[in-house]
Formats: C-alpha cells, sequence, structure tokens
C-alpha cells in the first residue's frame, strides 16, 4: 500500500545477533598426570575469565585434585573426573585443555561411550576429520544403537569425501533422522554428480526443516547440474544462515554447564544463525539472568523474540537495551535494526503508533542511523491514519538522511514527505530524481518500482491516502 510505503526502499534488515568468538585464554600451568601412563593436561589461567567462569573452573579443579590426590581413588573414579574436568572445558572452548583430559578418561574408563563421544565432537569442531571418525566408530562399537554418533560419523565421513561409507551411513538414518540424513544424502548425491537425485534429498530436507535456508545454496548448485538455471538462481537468492541440527544428548549435555555472559550470547548467536530461535532465546535469557546489564545479551533477545513472532516482548527487551545502551558501533547497529525490523511489523499489523513511538524512542537515543530516520518519516507521511502524521517532521528527517547519503530510497522519501505537505511539483521533481539514481545504479527491481509509483505524484492531490 502507497500509505505506508515503509519496508519498501530500506535495505535488507539483518536483525540478527551479534557475533563473537571466544578468545582462549593463556596456560597458566599444567596438571601432571594422575597416574602413570597418562597424559599432562594444561590448566588456563582464570585471570582472563569472567568471574564467575574463573570460580566455576577453579572449583571443577579443586574437585578434580581430591579425587586424584586419593591413592584408593579406583580408575573408574579418576576416569570420570577426567572427564567431569574436560566437559567443562570443552563447554568453554578451551580445547587445548579439554582433549588430553578426555583422552585420560577414555584410558581410565575404556568402556564408557561419553568420552570418544566428546573428543570425536572435539575433533569435529577443530577440523580433525580422521581422528574425529575413528573417535565415533569407536562408540559405536562400544554402544551400536547410538545413533547421534552415527549421524556424526557419517558427518565426518563425507568431510573425508569417503562418499561410499558417507551414503550407507546416512541411509541407515533416514529412519531416526529423516532431515539430516536427505541433507546428507544430498551432499554425497551432488558430489557424485547425481544432480537429480540431489535435488530430490534436498527438497525433502526442506520441507522437513525449512529452517534450514543454508542447505538451499546446495540445491541451487544441484539446479545448476541440471541446467536448470532459473531454479538454481531463485534457490540462491534464498539462501540462509539456516542448518539442521540433530539432537545429541551427549553433546547437548554440554550448554548447560556454561554459565559465563560472554559464552552464552556466543552459544545464542550461533543458535540463531543456525535458525534455532527457542535455543537462541533460551541462551540469551540465560545471559541475562548472569548480567542481567549486558546489552549484547538484552538486544539479541529482542531480536531473537521478533523471529518467534514474540512482538510485545520483543518491544519491551528493545526498550530496556535502549535506556542502556553503550557507543558501541556492533550493539548500535543491532539495535538499529531490530528497532526497524520490530517497527515495520507493528505498521503491518496497523500498530501505526506504536511503530512510531518505538522509533522516536530509537532515533532519540541512537541519532544518525539512516534506517530509523528514513522509517520514521515514511511513517510520519505516509501513515494511513492521517492523525499520526506529521510532515514537517518527516520532511526535515529525509533531509538530513539524503544529505548523507543522495540513494534512490531516500530521494523517494523526500518525495513522500513533500506530498504529505502539499507540495507536489517538488515530489514529483524528487520521485523523477529518485528514479534517475536507480537508473545510474542499474537496480533494475528498484526501477520498475520507482516508476510504477511516479504517477501517484502528478495527480492534483499527491498526498497519500488516510482517514
Amino acid at each position: 500500500m502507497r500509505a505506508c510505503r515503509v519496508a519498501v526502499c530500506i535495505a535488507v534488515l539483518s536483525a540478527g545477533p551479534i557475533a563473537g568468538a571466544a578468545a582462549a585464554p593463556a596456560v597458566e600451568e599444567t596438571l601432571a598426570p594422575a597416574r602413570a601412563g597418562l597424559d599432562p593436561v594444561p590448566f588456563p589461567s582464570l585471570d582472563e575469565l569472567e568471574p564467575v567462569v574463573a570460580a566455576q573452573i577453579d572449583d571443577s579443579r579443586a574437585a578434580f585434585a581430591r579425587v586424584a590426590s586419593k591413592a584408593s581413588a579406583s580408575k573408574g573414579d579418576l576416569g570420570a573426573a577426567y572427564g567431569e574436568l574436560a566437559r567443562l572445558f570443552h563447554a568453554y572452548e578451551l580445547f587445548a585443555s579439554a582433549e588430553p583430559a578426555y583422552r585420560n578418561a577414555a584410558r581410565l574408563q575404556p568402556s564408557e561411550p561419553a568420552w570418544p563421544h566428546l573428543l570425536g565432537y572435539l575433533y569435529q569442531q577443530t577440523g580433525q576429520f580422521m581422528p574425529a571418525a575413528e573417535r565415533f566408530a569407536a562408540v559405536l562399537r562400544l554402544r551400536p544403537e547410538q545413533r547421534a554418533a552415527a549421524l556424526r560419523l557419517a558427518d565426518v565421513s563425507l568431510e573425508l569425501n569417503r562418499l561410499v561409507d558417507a551414503r550407507e551411513q546416512y541411509t541407515s538414518l533416514l529412519p531416526v533422522f529423516p532431515a539430516a540424513a536427505h541433507r546428507g544424502l544430498g551432499e554425497v548425491s551432488l558430489r557424485e554428480r547425481r544432480y537429480r537425485e540431489a535435488v530430490e534429498h534436498f527438497t525433502i530436507a526442506l520441507e522437513r526443516a525449512p529452517q534450514a535456508s543454508a542447505l538451499r545454496y546446495s540445491l541451487g548448485m544441484a539446479y545448476r547440474g541440471l541446467g536448470r538455471l532459473e531454479e538454481a538462481r531463485t534457490q540462491l537468492e534464498r539462501r540462509g544462515p539456516g542448518t539442521i541440527v540433530a539432537a545429541d544428548a551427549v553433546v547437548d549435555a554440554l550448554a548447560p554447564l556454561i554459565r559465563g555472559e560472554r559464552l552464552l550470547v556466543i552459544q545464542g548467536s550461533r543458535a540463531y544463525a543456525a535458525g534455532r530461535f527457542a535455543d537462541a532465546a533460551a541462551a540469551f535469557e540465560r545471559a541475562l539472568a548472569v548480567a542481567p546489564s549486558s546489552v549484547p545479551a538484552r538486544a539479541n533477545l529482542a531480536s531473537t523474540l521478533l523471529q518467534l513472532g514474540e512482538v510485545s516482548r520483543s518491544v519491551e527487551e528493545l526498550r530496556a537495551a535502549l535506556a542502556q545502551a553503550p557507543g558501541d558501533a556492533a550493539v548500535g547497529r543491532q539495535l538499529e535494526d531490530t528497532a526497524v525490523a520490530l517497527a515495520i511489523l507493528l505498521a503491518e499489523r496497523q500498530r501505526f503508533g506504536d511503530a512510531i513511538a518505538l522509533l522516536d524512542d530509537t532515533h532519540r537515543r541512537l541519532p544518525g542511523r539512516a534506517a530509523v530516520a528514513t522509517t520514521l518519516a515514511r511513517l510520519l507521511s505516509s501513515s494511513p491514519e492521517l492523525a499520526r502524521r506529521d510532515g514537517t517532521r518527516a520532511l526535515a528527517l529525509a533531509t538530513e538522511v539524503y544529505g548523507s547519503e543522495p540513494r534512490a530510497s531516500h530521494a523517494e522519501t523526500m518525495a513522500l514527505a513533500l506530498a504529505e505537505l502539499g507540495r507536489c511539483a517538488e515530489a514529483l521533481e524528487w520521485i523523477r530524481r529518485s528514479v534517475s539514481a536507480a537508473e545510474a545504479a542499474n537496480d533494475v527491481t528498484e526501477l520498475a518500482r520507482l516508476r510504477a509509483e511516479a504517477p501517484n505524484y502528478q495527480a492534483a492531490s499527491c498526498r497519500a491516502p488516510g482517514k
């Protein structure tokens, strides 16, 4: 509708999570082998960790030391102590410490499948696919019914280009993990240039897991292999970060060990990127429980709640984040994108007053954000509710934005504001300017849309309709 041309010319909004990466702390000391034949375990410096995390790891070291110091401790007790220490290191991605601790646990408890399973996962995470395959195969020798380990073995077999093994493994998992197995079989078929078969598998996988938008790239490649270029282009345009994550009780039990705000935000960001929005929200909420003043956690939670359709809660969290937002550029961009996405959604639900109020608040707290100012200007100049409009303010906002970013979409915002003020000749000039800018940018889609809008400004009354 012309009366609320809010979203059409705004850059694609990520409204995604703030990314981060956990840096490995320096090694403070080395835990000597508790028994002959075991490996030393490097212990990370606690100085660089969040206090709550440092205390947790220090407590874990003390618990391990109590077991290791007992001459009467059994192999099982000592193996379990090494394993629990390894799990905590692993949860915080302290891989250099976790790896030897897992090896020791596996030596002391050779019949316990959790240790090779988790060590295999560590190797899989760090790109060491050969030892990962060996560990997952060891799990299956101990427990052939461990389907999560079988899926991980299939995935690393694919990474190692062992296509015959991978096909056999994925096929056996179709009844248990159908979406993941079809995804894997699609990748095997694609590498084998069985493009029609690949299309079938990817299509089924996407039907079962529509959030797995990353698969659209592979589906596009399969269509390209078949020479169906238009379908390939469509799929490539729709690709995203979403993946298929199958349940793995052994690996999933690592996440609840995390207590630090920073890594919980990273964990939530990864879940968000994979399209697992419920998991992401849970991680961000846990981060806020640890650190209620965390703006990244709150901003990310607002974005995630928007994806889950919880609009009111998303607005609430966004306003709270805005109230405590630091001058951090990454957080500011996050808040900007989320505010605009929320405002557009509120406008689509006919909640124009709420949308304007939200953008007003965001603009006041984050001045100079073009997407916020442009969206606010469009609402103030073309809201279907005439009482919500303010052409004078819309023009001031639009002029400021166009002055810093003279793009086609911002020229159109100028036209909308001038039309609301009844200055139709000037509005027509600006819409023509926006058409010229789109031509110069060779933006075919935008050019067609703006040309279709131009006649609206040639009428005696060019003001957007409303009531």
